[in-house]
Order: C-alpha cells, then sequence, then structure tokens
C-alpha cells in the first residue's frame, strides 16, 4: 500500500527551512504530517473526539520552534491570525472549529506559498491551539 501524501504545507515548510537545517527538522516535519492529519480526524469525525498528544511530541515541536521565535513581523500575524481569530457559534465544538481554522489555514498559506516567517508564525500560533486542546481536558478525579 502506498504511504498517504503528505499535506502540502510540510512541503512548504520544507523548503522554508533555515540552512543549514535545524537537527529535529526532519522529526518535526513527521510530526507536523501527523498532526495535520489528526486535525482533519477531529473535523471530520465524532464530535468530541479530541486530541491527545504525547508531550514528547510537543517537546519536539518547542525545540523546533525556539530558534524561529520572533522571526515574523506583523503583517506575518495579521494574516495568520485572518485565519485563525474567528468567532464560535453557538452550540458549535470549539475545538472541531479551530481544528477546521488550522487546516484551512494550513492550506491557504501553501497555496500562496506563504514566506518563511508567515510560516514559522503559523506553526507557533498552532502549538498554542494544540497546547489548548490537551490543557482543555479532564485530568481525573483529582
Amino acid at each position: 500500500m502506498p504511504a498517504p501524501r503528505r499535506h502540502p504545507l510540510v512541503a512548504a515548510v520544507r523548503r522554508a527551512l533555515p540552512r543549514p537545517r535545524p537537527e529535529s527538522a526532519t522529526a518535526f516535519l513527521a510530526l507536523l504530517d501527523r498532526r495535520l492529519r489528526r486535525l482533519a480526524s477531529v473535523t471530520g469525525g465524532p464530535r468530541g473526539a479530541g486530541w491527545n498528544e504525547p508531550a514528547a511530541s510537543r517537546a519536539l515541536a518547542r525545540r523546533f520552534l525556539e530558534p524561529l521565535e520572533g522571526t515574523w513581523d506583523d503583517g506575518d500575524e495579521n494574516l495568520v491570525r485572518g485565519y485563525l481569530d474567528r468567532w464560535v457559534a453557538a452550540g458549535e465544538d470549539a475545538e472541531r472549529a479551530a481544528a477546521g481554522g488550522l487546516l484551512e489555514a494550513a492550506g491557504a498559506l501553501s497555496r500562496i506559498e506563504a514566506r518563511a516567517g508567515t510560516l514559522w508564525f503559523f506553526l507557533w500560533e498552532m502549538e498554542s491551539v494544540l497546547r489548548a486542546f490537551v490543557a482543555d481536558k479532564p485530568r481525573g478525579p483529582c
């Protein structure tokens, strides 16, 4: 069975990587592709399908993004926030809506061949949204 096709954002991020490539680049690109697939399942799956990701994945993303922090400008932020900052209608599943916004932005940014700073800011914001998915989960009785 052939490997599933990677999301176009993965290729865009690969092209935008600084030289020399960060050591964590290969692992991060694989993580990004898994995350985008998982977001698609959250948007198309049963309501409340939820997000679950090992802490090691979040740590990998932070290691990759940390040296890129602040390499974007207000224009990059405004473009990305235009996709991500939206109202959630009453009764709408907030996690599903956020996952849909991330996917919409990822697709659009890859189609317009966004510059590196825009991609880094998007990935930074994506990390925040995914962290909120995990933070909103019940932790058990204590």
